[in-house]
């Protein structure tokens, strides 16, 4: 059906227009880099060092970086008006890449900082990550199992990767790299032990494998897998797995198992409950 548009009376007050959205920013730090603003993804960065400042913006808004500090940050031996002028080079080759997704203002310059504009609705996955990653360690601690690992099922879902993982050679997100490693591990450790605590053997096996992908050398969490497999009536891969732990810390560590995992060993080889 046609839609008819009807003038308004001469002399009548004009209805107000509607106020257009704000726009919208999503942003994937966790694997592979992903940016979309209004639903459209940004592909076509100018340079590498314009995508490296955005993703500096987004990570440190609180408080937002003077250009003094990005131009030590990304031109740490350049004269400061080399490094003035590669950093407003970036800015705008960063600006033009975002403008070709809309038309919108994104990063602007208040105060001597960039900073992103403040009527953006922004998303970060790390953000995400770290919340529901909270709220999980949360409900645990007030024994709400069931929200607990629901919250923390959701937050692994987040975890594609390590942060920043497509471009490891910055050093800037070392750190951060490392924290949020080590955050994503711990919440594996918590929801597999929640898993394991509630006989469902499977899905903490599932998350104990994780964990050693990411570090094979995590002995607590072999343990738990042999137990896993012991339980689910696999002996065979609970022993076979004693040897992959054994093997992992002998090439890694150049030690042997600890006492504790010896006798878990023992325990499934003489088919005793563990």
């Amino acid at each position: 059906m046609p839609v008819i548009v009807r003038s308004a009376a001469p002399g009548a007050p004009r209805a107000a227009a509607p106020r257009s959205a704000a726009p919208t920013l999503a942003v994937h730090l966790l694997g592979r880099f992903r940016v979309s603003l209004n639903g459209v993804g940004v592909d076509d960065w100018p340079s590498g060092r314009g995508r490296s400042l955005f993703r500096y913006l987004v990570t440190h808004r609180d408080p937002w970086p003077q250009r003094e500090v990005l131009m030590e940050v990304f031109w740490p031996d350049s004269p400061p008006a080399a490094a003035r002028n590669s950093l407003n080079v970036a800015v705008h080759g960063l600006r033009r890449a975002l403008r070709a997704a809309a038309d919108v203002p994104v990063v602007v310059l208040r105060d001597g900082s960039y900073r992103l504009a403040e009527d953006l609705q922004l998303w970060v996955d790390v953000d995400e990550f770290e919340r529901h990653a909270e709220a999980g360690h949360r409900l645990e601690a007030a024994d709400e199992q069931a929200d607990a690992i629901a919250e923390n099922e959701f937050a692994a879902s987040l975890y594609r990767g390590d942060f920043l993982a497509d471009d490891p050679y910055d050093e800037w997100p070392v750190l951060t790299r490392e924290h949020l490693r080590l955050t994503y591990l711990d919440l594996l450790d918590r929801l597999s032990r929640l898993h394991f605590d509630q006989g469902s053997y499977a899905a903490c096996a599932a998350l104990c494998r994780r964990i050693i992908e990411h570090d094979n050398c995590r002995e607590d969490a072999h343990r738990r897998l042999i137990r896993c497999y012991s339980r689910q009536g696999q002996s065979h891969l609970a022993l076979r797995q004693y040897l992959v732990c054994a093997k992992a810390l002998r090439a890694e560590l150049d030690v042997d198992p600890a006492p504790a995992t010896v006798r878990l060993q023992e325990a499934v080889r003489r088919h005793q409950p563990v």
